[in-house]
């Protein structure tokens, strides 16, 4: 164990000193993120029930199609202009779109709506029925045909449709089961007393609070009293800020503007709603590159290429693998894009640095901000030429109010952000990209700050551009007395001494800071709290709308911490950030997916952003952002990720051991053993605190070992798994009630998961215990669970929540029985681990059987020249790998393992490509109720999978 504390301390200071040459100055006061104090409609007793005073639509003017219906919709009565201008006449357009998908429209009538039919499904032949009635006003309920179950229902409820203000309602049964609406930080299932708001913001992760991606879909899973269940799923495709109200009974749908576009789809199992939203609503997820499933390590504090370099060797000198280095926003000038510092990331260094660490066969990947400064017009030597290349182009986001360019603060100052609407954005970004990979030659991208974050209300440069550089209006991590001294949970225990020394340090801290503390930021009145405004005919209030959702900064102003929402684009609509906001981050991950087309011409980009929307997985990964290096933000990891596995983006990871605050051993140690089975697999955290690699204890270090040689050895299975998701939306981790979705016992279960259909994670989600309990459905139906350690089957009855050991460094992993697992040796890195020996691990079910399945290609291409399948089966006492495709893996098949065989086999024959073999090399050992079978690469020479093969034991 090291001096964390000290470690702490030496290194923020160090890196201060670093940086302190180009620290910007002066500081911006406080005053600039003023905004008024709004009260949430949820919070403000005084707010009106839309319900109470709207009077909803009658329809007429039923218009059938051959896959649904049209109507109009007029206002029923008096407008009620609750929160908006009540729209008076609306079209409702209902789709028969797929069978198992049903589409339901409501929008202004001289609006179009587009059309997403199939071309076949009718009434006649959809999952779904549309009821509807006109008394007392327009509603409606959505039912399967073939069991009548309501799954959305309006009745007694109106419809609210206004400019700034839509609501719809729908009931629910009783304790009924919701999953989705990510981006949250919650237990998987969202319970019945829950507000889930949609505005993205760069906010950390707090509980319960709007995150970073907006995804309003949700899937509802109810238990038939021991019968089969039943899943649904809704999606409303609108992007601006929005509220889900979970409550007892109902289900209330909030935005404050757009339309409503909802899609039902039947399921009626869980991964059946899943690849219905994903490959029918919206996209398939992309496929990555084999190489971004190695391990990442990362730091908001590297000071130079040096210093990565020696990260690079630390985790060689540790024999712990490491696939990319990452650099967080150190590595630029003055933290502006697309340049590096001269003193501390100079481009020839730079060069040198990563043509050897590419030689190595490792990867780099940088952080891009989604700001570009505005240069000082005033000082000739603070010029930026990618900000002079994006003016010229008229490529930035604009103020209404002067239409110059909208100028907010963020790391280097005054800024401007791009315009994606439009396609010089597009021409902007790419460029830009393009001529800076031929400074530095990257892997991939790393957008951050996409929500769009700024740290200023409203366009606060403007005018003031002759003060840039700016340092934001708050310490930044690495400013003087800004050292974080925060510890897990138990670490007083653990490590008391070293705990009493920073609850020292840290009061001496906080009584220095108060003496030189920044301004306080005032609101425009000193006393009052400003409640919602009114709506105005013919007006909406863009920033100030009169229905004020509950956004988590003080105040609960749009205008915090973000572009203002009356931010004006360069379309021919003149389109605002109203609309916009929660796009933003989608539209940049967009413009880098096909930015990195033109970098790497037929090369899958590689995209990893915060900010996200509904089919960003066609495009882009995502982390989870700015979680802590607490045991809860640990255990809530588990839910954020079965959330984007739903969502479409499988490509997820959080940063392991913490990003804020200082991890300690047990808990890095746990962490870093955890996050091996996550898809995106990467170590990140603030340099105002501890470094956190996991070579810095000996203990994680032996734990990391241990985990990342599973980990390596599964990459072809999580490779496949990833083809399946980008193919046919299977999902790559998954939740136990997704597997096992008849027994409601596991509704709740979110501290396990599965990883694809084959492995059970146990993971140790607390301090100073050496067992875990977890829960292995399906033993009732005879489903056996092996430990992957051992290949034991593991000794449980039907509904145990079983105790296990997990002493610090041991993971609990279980194989299903049934399963078979193609596993490479694992090598230092992906493309070391792609040339070793292919293995088989086959776990037999109750009666004897397996199955699995493997895909390659090179691992690299957008449109690959050849692929593999191979199909793997066991019964009968016989194995078969069946192959298809022309895609050539040089190293041979070595060897078989099979779990459950109870005896040793008299006999075997092999055939490889249609030729028996002769099998006196081939060895065969059972023991423990596992059969070995080695000496398999003497036929397999020409590579593994280069015909079918059959191995029959007698």
């Amino acid at each position: 164990m090291f001096n964390s504390l000290l470690l702490a301390a030496c290194a923020v200071a160090s890196f201060a000193e670093a940086q302190s040459t180009f620290r910007a100055i002066p500081t911006l006061s406080a005053s600039v993120d003023a905004a008024p104090s709004l009260v949430p409609a949820i919070l403000d007793p005084t707010a009106p029930n839309a319900q109470d005073v709207c009077p909803g639509y009658k329809a007429s003017g039923v218009v059938q199609t051959s896959q649904g219906f049209t109507a109009d919709l007029t206002l029923a009565g008096a407008p009620c202009n609750a929160y908006g201008n009540d729209i008076v006449d609306l079209t409702l357009a209902v789709e028969y779109q797929a069978k198992q998908r049903l589409s339901v429209k409501i929008f202004p009538k001289h609006l179009v709506a587009s059309n997403y039919t199939n071309g076949s499904t009718t009434a006649a032949t959809s999952d779904l029925k549309f009821n509807w009635t006109n008394t007392p006003s327009f509603q409606f309920q959505v039912s399967r045909v073939a069991s009548g179950e309501v799954i959305f229902s309006t009745y007694g409820k109106v419809i609210v449709f206004e400019d700034q203000f839509l609501e719809m309602a729908t009931s629910m049964v009783p304790n009924y089961n919701i999953y989705g609406l990510a981006e949250n930080i919650h237990q998987f299932r969202l319970g019945n007393n829950l507000t889930r708001t949609f505005w993205a913001a760069d906010s950390g992760n707090p509980i319960d609070g709007n995150l970073y991606g907006t995804h309003p879909m949700y899937l509802e899973t109810r238990y038939n009293n021991g019968s089969a269940s039943s899943s649904h799923g809704v999606y409303a495709r609108n992007a601006h800020g929005q509220e889900w109200l979970l409550r007892s009974d109902n289900v209330t749908y909030r935005t404050i503007g757009g339309s409503y576009d909802l899609y039902f789809l039947s399921g009626p199992t869980p991964k059946e709603v899943i690849r219905q939203y994903q490959g029918g609503v919206v996209g398939l997820p992309q496929m990555q590159m084999y190489w971004t499933f190695g391990f990442h390590q990362c730091r908001w504090g590297y000071e130079n290429w040096t210093v990565l370099q020696e990260i690079v060797d630390g985790y060689a000198n540790a024999g712990i693998q490491l696939e990319t280095i990452w650099t967080d926003i150190d590595y630029m000038d003055q933290y502006r894009d697309f340049t590096n510092g001269a003193m501390n990331f100079p481009v020839p260094a730079g060069q040198a640095f990563l043509a050897e660490l590419y030689a190595a066969g490792q990867h780099y990947v940088p952080i891009v901000d989604s700001n570009i400064y505005a240069p000082n017009p005033t000082n000739g030597s603070d010029s930026y030429e990618p900000f002079q290349r994006g003016a010229a182009l008229s490529a930035f986001i604009r103020n209404p109010d002067d239409g110059d360019f909208y100028y907010g603060d963020n790391w280097p100052g005054y800024s401007v952000w791009t315009d994606f609407l439009v396609p010089q954005g597009q021409q902007f970004w790419t460029e830009e990209l393009v001529k800076w990979y031929g400074d530095i030659p990257y892997d991939g991208i790393w957008i951050d700050l996409s929500e769009a974050s700024s740290f200023c209300v409203g366009s606060c440069g403007t005018g003031h551009l002759q003060e840039n550089p700016v340092h934001p209006p708050f310490r930044l991590p690495g400013d003087f007395n800004n050292v974080d001294f925060n510890y897990p949970e138990a670490f007083n225990i653990t490590n008391a001494t070293e705990a009493a020394s920073a609850v020292a340090a840290s009061s001496s801290q906080v009584a220095a800071n108060s003496a030189t503390a920044l301004p306080a930021a005032t609101t425009t009145s000193s006393s009052a709290t400003f409640m919602r405004t009114k709506p105005t005919p013919g007006v909406r209030n863009l920033d100030f709308p009169p229905y004020v959702i509950n956004n988590l900064f003080e105040g609960h102003s749009l205008l915090k911490n973000t572009i203002a929402p009356n931010a004006t684009h360069n379309d021919a609509l003149n389109t605002t950030e109203y609309e916009m906001h929660n796009l933003f981050g989608h539209q940049i991950a967009n413009a880098t997916y096909h930015a990195l087309l033109s970098v790497f011409p037929g090369r899958r980009p590689f995209v990893i952003s915060r900010s996200n929307f509904a089919g960003s997985g066609n495009i882009t990964g995502h982390w989870g952002g700015d979680n802590t290096s607490k045991w809860g933000s640990m255990y809530f990891s588990i839910a954020q990720a079965l959330q984007f596995m739903m969502a479409g983006i499988p490509m997820f990871g959080v940063d392991t051991c913490g990003f804020a605050g200082n991890t300690d051993a047990e808990l890095c140690n746990r962490w870093m053993q955890l996050s091996a089975f996550f898809p995106f697999y990467r170590n990140h955290n603030v340099f105002a605190s501890i470094p956190q690699e996991a070579y810095r204890w000996s203990s994680v270090a032996a734990a990391t070992r241990t985990v990342m040689n599973i980990r390596y050895s599964l990459l072809p299975y999580m490779y496949t798994l990833f083809y399946e998701a980008h193919t046919s939306a299977e999902t790559v981790m998954r939740a136990l009630a997704w597997e096992f979705p008849n027994d409601a016992q596991l509704l709740n279960v979110d501290n396990q998961f599965m990883l694809g259909p084959s492995l059970l994670i146990t993971p140790v989600l607390e301090p100073l215990v050496t067992s875990v309990k977890g829960v292995f459905p399906g033993v009732a139906d005879g489903v056996v669970w092996y430990d992957w350690y051992t290949l034991q089957p593991l000794q449980v009855a039907a509904g145990e929540n079983k105790t296990l050991d997990a002493p610090l460094g041991h993971i609990n992993v279980h194989v299903k029985g049934g399963s078979i697992l193609p596993l490479q040796a694992p090598g230092n890195t992906t493309a070391t681990s792609r040339n070793n020996p292919w293995s088989l691990l086959v776990a037999l079910d109750n009666k004897g059987q397996a199955a699995g399945s493997l895909y390659l290609d090179d691992g690299v291409s957008l449109v690959q020249n050849a692929t593999k399948n191979v199909q793997l089966s066991y019964a009968n006492n016989k194995l078969t790998a069946s192959v298809t495709g022309s895609y050539h893996s040089a190293p041979a098949l070595a060897n078989v393992t099979i779990a459950g065989v109870s005896a040793l086999p008299a006999a075997m024959t092999l055939t490889v490509a249609g030729q028996p073999c002769e099998t006196g090399v081939i060895q065969l050992v059972q023991g423990g109720g596992v059969l070995y079978v080695t000496g398999l690469e003497t036929f397999t020479t020409a590579g593994a999978w280069e015909g079918d093969i059959e191995m029959q034991f007698s």
